[in-house]
């Protein structure tokens, strides 16, 4: 019997084999990429496998370039439109397609493509939803991805654990825990097949401590140990944040030692939170001594860690340190951040400094790092209170040419800078501008307009502001009825500063010590009608407050 002599590899069978090897390869580029896919859609019969095309496309998804979810999308449409072959998107491909469509921020094109599935006749799976739905909680919108995730059942593709748990990231993310807890009782509903991993736990955990809720998340923090899910490294993480955030130090640090314990080693994440939340308290020794830690176990400091450290030796007046630590960033190749300035301005800007701070503020900018508006503020703030309102506008002037919008921090530092400086008229314009640009007034805000009144003896405009204020619903508070108070002691008003103890007691505003002393004092000194030592002394205010 004649030997079966083998037939040659079609030209298409050979591209189709010089595809696999270069994805494999890792190597291969976007422009030779695209070149093999147009050479396959040229290729002569047989046509290339789907299989081919699809394993290209997912190469090309996987590309660290900034067009390779573009291309991708491109190349789907030229496939398409292919009249020169005849092979048609499989459910894979459309996958690959929607991923690159949501991964690049285009939801919307994204569904598209899905209808084109639709039309297709493709069955749908959970895998092809899953980016959609996490591209609609990216763009915030959990509305419409609770919509989706809903009517996945109805098209036979019930969401399995993943898409839960993205659905539950989205919910707890955007300050919705509570909703996100009622979808973790129906993913326990469902059993195996949806059962609460350490990514559920850690994802409502994270939700409670960001809203407040520490001492909730200890308490699922128990529950997960009790199901016998295993915490990670980023859940005793967020715990020991969430603590030092509502100033429970002690618990902080026993949750850390726990996690010893327990065999859990800590990453970099975990150093940088201990290391900031010891820099927010003013701890820098121990801060120091966690920084030192981290180095030696392995840990390379970055950028957040070096700021954690420069921000707290900056608030308790240790420039010196915090420069060397700027000057160890850089010898390590960090580049210092909007963060890494800010803290270095603000703190020259407190201590008086407001010439180093505009000079570290100018190397700021001719080092390409963007001020962002917190920055811009302190800077503006530090001129006003030293009164340089003409520098400060020009600061402003800067900070609208680099697109950053004023704030109610912004307007409250100007207009208090033109009351230092005697200028009621222009504080209450930039008062009226902001109220026009949709910015609410503060309670600074008005208190600032409220004593500039006074100081310049409007008394009356004064008052007219504080009914103002209520009736905008913003609440006085101590430091507004103090200038009220001191101001008609010195006029000598009596049945003034009878209402404004009255107002206090009524609307449960305490004495400060500062109230207190302008009591004392004043009650000292009073010269004018009627005797003001009695009336003080019967009010129920001064009673609770002594």
């Amino acid at each position: 019997m004649a030997a079966r002599i083998p037939l040659p590899e079609s030209l298409s069978g050979q591209l189709e084999k010089l595809v696999s090897e270069k994805c494999r390869s890792g190597k291969l580029q976007l422009e030779e990429a695209v070149s093999l896919f147009h050479r396959l859609l040229r290729a002569e019969k047989p046509n290339p496998s789907i299989y081919t095309l699809n394993t290209l496309l997912v190469t090309i998804s996987k590309m660290n370039h900034p067009n390779s979810y573009p291309t991708v999308v491109s190349l789907f449409n030229r496939l398409k439109q292919a009249r020169e072959i005849c092979v048609s998107p499989s459910i894979h491909t459309f996958g690959v397609v929607i991923n690159c469509c949501c991964r690049m921020g285009r939801v919307g094109l994204g569904f598209i493509v899905l209808g084109q599935l639709f039309r297709a006749g493709c069955i749908v799976n959970p895998i092809i939803f899953g980016p959609l739905l996490k591209g609609l909680c990216i763009e915030n919108r959990i509305g419409d991805a609770a919509k989706m995730f809903d009517k996945m059942s109805l098209m036979g593709c019930s969401p399995d654990l993943v898409m839960y748990n993205t659905l539950l990231d989205g919910l707890c993310s955007n300050g919705n825990t509570k909703l996100g807890l009622r979808l973790y009782e129906e993913m326990a509903r469902k059993g195996w097949s949806c059962e609460p991993n350490v990514v559920t736990y850690n994802t409502l955990i994270k939700g409670l401590c960001n809203e407040g809720d520490v001492s909730v998340g200890l308490e699922w923090f128990e529950k997960m140990n009790a199901k016998r899910v295993a915490p990670n490294v980023r859940t005793y993480t967020t715990l020991i944040d969430g603590l030092f955030k509502s100033s429970d130090f002690v618990r902080a640090f026993k949750v850390f030692e726990e996690m010893i314990v327990k065999g859990v080693v800590p990453d970099s994440i975990t150093y940088n939170t201990l290391i900031s939340g010891q820099s927010r308290i003013g701890n820098m020794d121990k801060a120091f001594e966690l920084f030192n830690e981290m180095v030696r176990i392995g840990h390379v400091p970055n950028v957040i860690t070096y700021n954690s450290l420069i921000d707290g030796c900056c608030k308790q007046g240790n420039l010196g340190i915090a420069f060397k630590l700027i000057e160890e960033m850089i010898q390590k190749d960090y580049k210092p951040n909007v963060v890494t300035y800010s803290c270095i301005i603000h703190s020259l800007s407190v201590d008086g400094q407001w010439k180093n701070a505009i000079r570290i503020f100018s190397e700021m900018i001719n080092n390409e790092v963007s001020p962002d508006v917190v920055t811009f503020n302190v800077l503006v703030d530090s001129l006003c209170k030293n009164g340089l309102t003409c520098d400060a506008k020009r600061i402003i002037v800067l900070m609208e040419e680099r697109g950053e919008k004023l704030d109610v921090v912004t307007y409250n530092s100007l207009m208090n800078g033109f009351i230092l400086e005697g200028h009621l008229d222009g504080a209450l314009e930039l008062f009226q501008i902001m109220v026009q640009m949709g910015i609410k007034p503060s309670q600074h805000s008005y208190n600032i307009v409220i004593n500039g009144h006074c100081k310049s003896e409007r008394i009356e405009e004064a008052m007219n502001m504080l009914d103002e204020m209520r009736k905008q619903g913003v609440k006085p508070n101590v430091v507004t009825y103090n200038i009220l108070l001191d101001t008609f002691f010195k006029k000598h008003r009596l049945d003034d500063v009878k209402d404004i103890l009255s107002r206090m007691a009524n609307q449960g505003v305490p004495l400060s010590e500062i109230s207190k002393n302008i009591l004392i004092e004043r009650v000292a000194n009073w010269k004018g009608d009627g005797n003001i030592a009695e009336f003080v002394k019967s009010l129920d205010i001064v009673k609770s407050s002594s």
